[in-house]
């Protein structure tokens, strides 16, 4: 089996990102790895301040300038980000009780819902395609 054999679909997504019980910052992480390319480290390392809300896009990465079109934003990480920071200033964007999360901590709770993590990528990757 291949890493892309195992993907999430639009659907399973949706039920997903609508389940509260499962802290905020897993669910934008999922939805951003659905919808881009960026690697899971380099969204893992985000800070606030690397969001841009009102232009929709990610600014920078380790400290390093995203190319124009590589961190763009769809209406609906916006709104999952816009709930994710709230009124947080600054600090690591994925996080949970203040603490930034841990590549431990995303692979367990993907696990917990059935899921491995890079499934999100693939499932996002297969419905672009489409």
């Amino acid at each position: 089996m291949t890493l892309t054999d195992e993907h999430i679909t639009a659907e399973r997504l949706a039920e997903l990102l609508a389940d509260d019980s499962i802290a905020m910052a897993h669910r934008a992480l999922w939805l951003l790895l659905w919808e881009g390319d960026l690697r899971m480290l380099d969204l893992l390392s985000l800070e606030i301040q690397d969001i841009d809300l009102a232009g929709r896009r990610v600014t920078g990465v380790c400290g390093r300038e995203v190319p124009e079109g590589e961190g763009d934003l769809s209406e609906r990480a916006v709104e999952v980000l816009g709930l994710l920071i709230a009124d947080r200033p600054a600090g690591p964007l994925f996080a949970v009780d203040g603490r930034a999360l841990s590549w431990e901590q995303v692979m367990q709770t993907a696990d917990e819902q059935g899921h491995p993590v890079h499934a999100f990528r693939a499932g996002g990757r297969r419905h672009r395609r489409r």
